[in-house]
């Protein structure tokens, strides 16, 4: 192997993680498994970064309830992202929802703030306040996030929403 080759392999891994502990991904495909009390499915994101600041996020539900009742819901976001330091962002989400719970099927607006950062080079951990329109309730949800490289990552979830109660979750992420 040439002298050049070894330069530019070890270039490009302290440059892919500097890049993984410098920050967080908005580039991403996630599916995840959610189990809420009483209905658990499988839940959906895609995000994507414009600009520095900016990213759009499609988040789907699907849910099916003990009780034979499924819930499903679509979300629609445009994200502002605020870098805190090198290692922490805030960010702030506004959009659409539409849900169909049984007899309830409504949309309306939602809204999302919270904290992603990176705690060690390939640990992420995030922080995040939801409010549903249509619910009429406030979601606070923790994650952490282990990434095995730069495209993926498998997060471990716990929250506690107001009117669908404590919820967990598992999901893999592929960032692109």
């Amino acid at each position: 192997m040439s002298l050049k080759k070894v330069f530019l392999a070890t270039t490009l891994a302290l440059t892919s993680s500097l890049a993984l502990a410098d920050g967080v991904s908005y580039d991403y495909l996630d599916l995840g498994y959610i189990d809420f009390d009483g209905a658990d499915g499988l839940n959906f994101e895609l995000s994507s970064s414009f600009g520095n600041d900016f990213y759009g996020r499609i988040d789907y539900t699907d849910l099916d309830g003990d009780a034979g009742g499924d819930f499903k819901a679509t979300r629609l976001n445009l994200g502002y992202i605020s870098s805190l330091s090198n290692n922490l962002d805030f960010i702030a989400e506004l959009g659409y929802e539409d849900l169909d719970f049984g007899i309830l099927d409504d949309n309306g607006f939602n809204a999302r703030l919270g904290l992603r950062g990176m705690a060690a080079k390939n640990f992420e951990l995030g922080g995040f306040v939801s409010y549903s329109d249509v619910l009429e309730s406030t979601d606070v949800t923790v994650e952490g996030r282990y990434h095995f490289n730069n495209q993926f990552s498998m997060a471990l979830e716990i929250g506690n929403d107001e009117e669908l109660d404590e919820h967990y979750g598992v999901s893999f992420r592929y960032n692109f």
